[in-house]
């Protein structure tokens, strides 16, 4: 079972249960789980006829332990420091921490459900809080909800346009999603253009030079190293 597979399941049951307690519509409780079984289905079954091409399955699987490395590490780090009162839209209350603080918990947790509450209820007062808006958007494109998670991305980005972390997540989303490499090249260079971290550029520039190389049409070169989980 993938780490996917896995985090699909949980959040699947974290849905009956939301439901089984009164907290979810019918109709929100049936849109939501379809979606959600249809993710595990395209993850678990593969399409009849496919073949996979090896060098790509190759470039997927370090690309793959890169997107880990970043977005289970790095940008929690990153999106932390934001949450610390350092968002460039303005400063954060103590309440708005702790509720984002408490909703990254909630994601590392595979508790998916109620880390959208915790974002959610962040949205409710300030509508247009980029690390709210960013991370919603990140956490249901994992859960299988792409084009959902696109929408969440845009509107931080659209809030906050020097917000690094949206940038990344757009650039994930339109390269690994969409298949449109020419797209996420530009969104992982306004990444890098934003971003203060080094280590977080030193990371994400192999994957920029990689999207680069992919909608360039060339062979893209191996990354040598991979970032530590």
């Amino acid at each position: 079972m993938t780490d996917r597979t896995e985090f699909l399941q949980r959040s699947i049951a974290d849905l009956d249960a939301e439901h089984a307690a009164g907290d979810l519509s019918e109709t929100d409780y049936a849109e939501l789980k379809a979606r959600y079984t249809a993710a595990l289905g395209r993850e678990t079954v593969p399409a009849a006829g496919t073949k996979s091409h090896p060098r790509r399955s190759a470039l997927v699987a370090v690309v793959v332990l890169l997107i880990a490395g970043i977005a289970g590490g790095l940008v929690a780090q990153m999106s932390g420091e934001r949450v610390a009162g350092r968002p460039s839209s303005g400063s954060i209350d103590e309440g708005t921490s702790d509720k984002l603080a408490r909703a990254q918990q909630l994601v590392s947790e595979g508790k998916v459900l109620d880390a959208v509450k915790q974002y959610d209820a962040v949205l409710k007062e300030d509508p247009k809080n980029p690390v709210a808006l960013a991370e919603r958007g990140w956490v249901i494109r994992n859960a299988g909800l792409v084009d959902d998670g696109l929408k969440y991305v845009d509107r931080a980005i659209a809030a906050d346009p020097s917000y690094p972390e949206a940038h990344f997540f757009k650039a994930m989303i339109l390269w690994r999603d969409k298949s449109d490499a020419a797209a996420a090249v530009t969104e992982f260079r306004l990444f890098l253009a934003n971003t203060s971290s080094s280590d977080a550029a030193a990371q994400v520039q192999p994957l920029l030079d990689q999207a680069l190389a992919e909608a360039e049409g060339r062979a893209p070169a191996a990354p040598t190293t991979v970032p530590q989980q």
